[in-house]
């Protein structure tokens, strides 16, 4: 989790501020994210100990993966396409002088 969704209150801590008949408004329940509290300004950096990080490298491994086997498979898609039309292209090119030769070694043949 990143250290903004930790911050984030849970629905009882919110719930319990607001009447029943009156529901917040999100605005009202998340204080922006973009402006850090006082405590996070003036709290030093933390740092990650051995098994933090290696989980976020792992994710961070995983999502690369998935990322590139994604954008792999689609090129390879378009490019078993492409392969699919040029081959038939080229068939369709050979396919009269095909029928000629095929024609004339089966009246050939019939003498």
């Amino acid at each position: 989790m990143t250290d903004s969704a930790m911050e984030l209150p849970l629905l009882t801590e919110v719930a319990e501020h607001f009447a029943s008949d009156e529901l917040p408004i999100l605005f009202e329940i998340i204080p922006a994210l973009d402006e850090p509290s006082e405590e996070k300004k003036n709290a030093p950096p933390r740092m990650l100990n051995a098994e933090e990080m290696q989980r976020l490298l792992q994710q961070l491994e995983i999502h690369l993966e998935s990322v590139f086997t994604s954008k792999l498979n689609q090129q390879l898609e378009e490019l078993q396409r492409l392969a699919v039309d040029m081959a038939v292209s080229e068939f369709k090119a050979e396919l009269p002088g095909l029928l000629r030769t095929a024609l004339k070694s089966s009246v050939e043949n019939s003498k």
